[in-house]
């Protein structure tokens, strides 16, 4: 939405569009996108608010807000997109290989039942529980309040009028605060995604390696194959090197440190150099150059005034 519009304003409320769990607040902050931008309200409307929008996601996210999966790994490859094709599905298998390794060694040395991310969050959120009041309605359904706000919440079917804990499937602050009135072990409201062992079985079928092409068995009917270059033209122009960057990556941007300003360097700099403000630092006479002639400082011997007399 930035890099379309070239505008912040226009991003920033569409991001909290699309990361707001309350309908109310969606459809606020969509009038206020449309008095804004209408081109920007339109295109987003077109695009499918379920596919952006936390509260239209017919899925479960996880409190997670993602962008291709693709752009994840791409970002990876940008140092051997160039390598030859064995080569590059050598290096992708072997990236792999690690990363599957070191993920799984990470849960493995984990402490609680939820994963060290999960576990952060709900301690965070246990910190506001202090300043709620809790007034239990039945044995499942609680009303929590909080500076002249009220939530209800059901722990038998997971939900919160905050819609977090259904959305989520992790307990908001709300529903930490009501389990914590019933003496409940906050880990059984969260998902199984949030938890420990099931990080350690997403990691626990290891990458293994392929070994040398020499002892490679390959079928007869594949080694017979015959597979020809793909029927494409080549573009006009300088292939580019590097990629696109998506919306999530953060950018740096070049600085001239001639001059202090950005979009060049010092090489391309056509800018007077900027003046240091700060306090000078002053160099002994002892230590300061001095004229061969006069013996002088302040000058050297092209430009002593005792030249000519010394000529003479």
């Amino acid at each position: 939405m930035k890099k379309r519009f070239h505008r912040k304003d226009v991003a920033d409320i569409m991001d909290s569009a699309a990361r707001t769990y309350s309908e109310f607040n969606y459809n606020r902050h969509m009038e206020e996108l449309h008095r804004l931008h209408k081109g920007a309200f339109e295109y987003a409307i077109a695009a499918g608010p379920h596919k952006w929008s936390r509260v239209h996601c017919p899925q479960r996210r996880y409190r997670l807000m993602t962008t291709n999966v693709a752009e994840c790994i791409n970002s990876c490859l940008k140092f051997a997109r160039q390598l030859p094709m064995m080569t590059l599905a050598e290096f992708i298998r072997n990236m792999l290989q690690k990363w599957f390794y070191d993920r799984h060694a990470a849960a493995r040395s984990m402490r609680h039942q939820l994963t060290d991310a999960a576990h952060l969050v709900i301690l965070k959120r246990v910190e506001k529980c202090n300043y709620m009041t809790v007034n239990p309605v039945d044995w499942n359904i609680f009303s929590v309040k909080l500076k002249g706000n009220q939530w209800t919440v059901n722990l038998h079917s997971k939900t919160c009028t905050c819609n977090k804990f259904q959305m989520d499937h992790f307990p908001c602050s709300h529903a930490l605060a009501a389990a914590r009135e019933r003496n409940l072990d906050y880990t059984s409201l969260c998902a199984d995604y949030y938890k420990r062992e099931t990080l350690i079985d997403a990691y626990s079928v290891p990458i293994m390696p392929v070994g040398h092409p020499s002892s490679w068995v390959v079928p007869s009917d594949i080694a017979s194959r015959v597979v020809l270059n793909p029927k494409s033209k080549r573009q006009s122009g300088r292939p580019m090197e590097g990629r696109h960057a998506s919306s999530s990556e953060r950018t740096t941007t070049q600085s001239c440190r001639r001059c202090g300003q950005s979009g060049h360097n010092s090489r391309r700099c056509s800018n007077p150099p900027m003046v240091n403000e700060g306090p000078s630092i002053s160099v002994p006479d002892e230590y300061r150059r001095k004229c061969s002639i006069c013996h002088s400082i302040g000058h050297n011997k092209q430009t002593c005034p005792e030249k000519d007399s010394t000529v003479e």
